[in-house]
């Protein structure tokens, strides 16, 4: 099972949870969001098995696509409305692509029909996108057939590993807040629990 810890920002704390190994890190390029990094940002030289993940909210992708170059990342997360056009575009650029779907019920899991790499499934509150620390039914997922593997957020801790990872065409878990000391400000301490787990 892979993993990701989403919401970075802080440089050495960058540095400390890096070391850690997650298969994935996440920067989140939304300035309404706590955990916005700012356009100036750069991302520091992660371990060869870690990628990096530009987390976007409608974006246009000339902006994604040029902060991907400055910034270094391959992985693009989507959490707005964005189409099969961006992600293909993205795709041109050899850019890998997680579509991020917000969830409350069974109905936002059905008729999915975009073509990411990978699904991500999150909790639905409000407009919040993404860093509710909250879980929604993970049942819902049972029904899951199509042939895109998923990332599961939303309120994920080390208690709720070993159930996450019973889920049909799960792919990753992918943590956030439940980490934090403060928004961006990851706890070593549970992140080095998650390391001993997943």
């Amino acid at each position: 099972m892979k993993w990701k810890v989403c919401g970075m920002r802080d440089l050495t704390n960058i540095e400390a949870v890096a070391a850690c190994e997650p298969d994935y890190m996440g920067f989140i390029w939304v300035e309404k969001s706590p955990r916005y990094v700012g356009v100036d940002f750069v991302i520091p030289a992660l371990p060869a098995q870690t990628k990096a993940v530009g987390v976007f909210v409608n974006e246009s992708t000339d902006t994604i696509i040029s902060l991907s170059k400055k910034a270094r990342f391959q992985v693009v997360q989507l959490h707005g409305e964005e189409g099969q056009d961006v992600i293909d575009a993205l795709h041109a650029e050899g850019l890998t692509v997680i579509k991020a779907v917000s969830v409350a019920s069974a109905e936002d899991v059905k008729g999915l029909n975009l073509k990411p790499d990978y699904y991500l499934f999150d909790t639905k509150k409000g407009s919040q996108v993404g860093g509710t620390g909250e879980r929604f039914d993970w049942s819902i997922l049972k029904a899951y057939a199509i042939d895109i593997p998923y990332f599961l957020a939303g309120g994920l801790d080390e208690a709720s590993i070993e159930e996450a990872k019973q889920l049909p065409g799960i792919c990753a878990l992918d943590f956030n807040s439940k980490l934090e000391l403060s928004p961006g400000l990851k706890d070593l301490t549970k992140v080095k629990e998650i390391m001993q787990n997943i």
